[in-house]
């Protein structure tokens, strides 16, 4: 725990690589067979990452094996800096990685069944208890229209969590002109959302699509600090 303290005060990471981090060492206390740091060996390693994988497939997880791997690289990352701080006489050999499902680089939906899920949002039922003006279907076709056209995280759209910054009203222009005056005009307005993982922020223009299922969402009495899809997680 220390070590990993160190290594996180030296390293510049984002807010959610620090937290996968964090949770790497919270497993390793709660396997509760850790050892000091100059003594852990190849044999710790693989009875950490076999428990890590049989916590994962327990817990009902879906893809147990990348669980497993990610523990893998941030203990790696970590005994490697302590090894170049001389905190470690010698970097112990890894295990090799598990196997995983491997679904980084590729689109998780083709178009057909993109457009499938979209259309098949028409059939959603309201909700019993559902305030809303507008359905869950309604809420759900502009969430994917959002989702295709920038690529943003769930939690973006729907603050699936307390550290997220939802789209809010105010962060959608209307206008032509570039709100932070970089690129040419777009003719549809513009949209600002932040990263969830970099926190890095992004102005990006809409097209037709984009901007006829934001529309869509509108009420006169929006208040413009208002997430935008104000329709739960």
């Amino acid at each position: 725990e220390a070590i990993s303290a160190k290594y996180l005060t030296a390293k510049k990471l984002s807010g959610g690589t620090r937290k996968e981090y964090k949770s790497t060492v919270t497993k390793w206390t709660t396997w509760g067979q850790g050892v000091d740091v100059d003594q852990i060996n190849r044999s710790y390693i693989r009875d950490f990452l076999d428990w890590v994988h049989d916590q994962a497939e327990a817990n009902g997880g879906s893809n147990p094996g990348r669980t497993a791997n990610k523990a893998r690289e941030n203990l790696r990352a970590i005994l490697a800096w302590a090894w170049e701080q001389d905190f470690l006489a010698k970097l112990p050999r890894f295990p090799k990685p598990k196997p995983q499902r491997d679904v980084a680089g590729r689109h998780y939906l083709t178009k057909p069944d993109l457009n499938a899920l979209y259309f098949a949002t028409y059939q959603l039922p309201r909700l019993r208890g559902w305030t809303h003006p507008f359905t869950v279907g309604h809420y759900w076709r502009a969430a994917l229209v959002a989702f295709f056209n920038y690529g943003v995280d769930t939690g973006t759209v729907f603050k699936s969590a307390g550290f997220h910054e939802p789209i809010l009203w105010r962060h959608i222009t209307w206008r032509p002109e570039s709100p932070n005056g970089q690129g040419r005009d777009s003719r549809y307005g513009w949209l600002y959302y932040r990263r969830v993982k970099t926190n890095k922020q992004f102005y990006r223009p809409m097209n037709r699509v984009v901007q006829i299922h934001l529309k869509s969402l509108r009420r006169d009495e929006d208040d413009p600090g208002q997430p935008v899809f104000h329709c739960g997680s």
